[in-house]
Parts: C-alpha cells; sequence; structure tokens
C-alpha cells in the first residue's frame, strides 16, 4: 500500500491536523465511500473513510492511503458529484521535435474543442521514453455524458491537427481501440 503524506513535517502538528481534517470531511461531507475522486493526481473509489486518513483503490487495484488534510491542502474533485472524468489520450513525439511547442499546440487545441471542461487542469505529461520517440500522455477532462463520443475521436483529431502543423507525432491504441478489439 502506497501513501499520500500531507505537506506538514511536525509529527504531533501534523497528526492534529489530520484529526482535524478527518472531523471537517464528515461535516462537510466532500466524498463518501463508494465515491470515485481525484486527488493529487490519483484516481481511485474511495474505500474507507476514517479520522485521520481514507483509502482509495485506484483503477489499477492499489490502495492508497491518503492522510485526511491533503483533501484540504491539495486539489480534490469528487467526480461521482461532479459528474465529470478523465479523458487519457497517448501520442508519440519524436525526440527532435520541440515538446514545449507541442504542449502549446496541444491545449490550444484542446481549448478550442467543445465537450471538454477547464477544471480540473489538462495534464501533459511524459509517460515512457521509447528508442525514437517520447511517449507523451494527455488528460483532459470532460461531462460524464461526453465520454464516450469524445473518447473515441479526441486523440485522432489532436494526432491530424498536430500533423497538418508539421509535428512528428504518431498515435498510440487508445483505450477506445482497445475497446473495438475486445
Amino acid at each position: 500500500m502506497r501513501t499520500i503524506p500531507h505537506k506538514l513535517n511536525v509529527p504531533l502538528i501534523s497528526h492534529l491536523v489530520n484529526l482535524g481534517s478527518g472531523l471537517l470531511l464528515n461535516l462537510l461531507k466532500k466524498f463518501k465511500p463508494g465515491d470515485f475522486i481525484e486527488i493529487n493526481g490519483e484516481i481511485g473509489s474511495v474505500t474507507s473513510k476514517k479520522l485521520a486518513s481514507s483509502q482509495i483503490k485506484t483503477v489499477d487495484g492499489e490502495i492508497i492511503s491518503i492522510d485526511n488534510s491533503t483533501f484540504f491542502l491539495g486539489s480534490m474533485y469528487n467526480l461521482s458529484k461532479e459528474n465529470i472524468i478523465r479523458l487519457d489520450l497517448k501520442l508519440d513525439i519524436c525526440y527532435t521535435e520541440n515538446i514545449p511547442l507541442i504542449k502549446e499546440a496541444i491545449l490550444s487545441f484542446l481549448e478550442s474543442q467543445s465537450g471538454l471542461i477547464s477544471a480540473p487542469k489538462i495534464k501533459i505529461s511524459v509517460s515512457k521514453l521509447k528508442e525514437n520517440f517520447v511517449e507523451l500522455e494527455v488528460s483532459p477532462w470532460c461531462a460524464l455524458d461526453n465520454f464516450l463520443t469524445l473518447d473515441h475521436q479526441l486523440e485522432m483529431l489532436l494526432i491530424q491537427n498536430l500533423s497538418i502543423k508539421g509535428f512528428k507525432v504518431r498515435g498510440i491504441q487508445s483505450f477506445s481501440a482497445n475497446r473495438e478489439i475486445a
């Protein structure tokens, strides 16, 4: 089991802050067991909510323990309440490309797409380094109602847009492509 710690380093104070945060979480009802949440980039279903910490089970089945103060000191979205979901797009970008320019082009393209929402922020990160390419993971958010349409089309449209702009990019089999194969 992995732990997402809080940002406080003083043991006694951090324990008291976690207890206070646990009380506030129960009072404010930010989430309940079974809710699907995103906290500091981790996504999962809440399996337990205790006074000092809570646990989520990620889509990979990993159990993560989270200090309750993290829910107030970090960024948390209750996806069950907000009816939103993250799209996971993957692109292979040639090493010779200017990554900051590509990130700018990706953000510009995604901001112009209808059906995507502006918060939580779009995340672009390197997920793998390959022999000739770097694999980028692009994670925009959308309303749950738009997920199937966007999941099926957005990665292909993004690759086409970047190719038209002259970037050396190729797509990776997306979640929707894997679904079609299965």
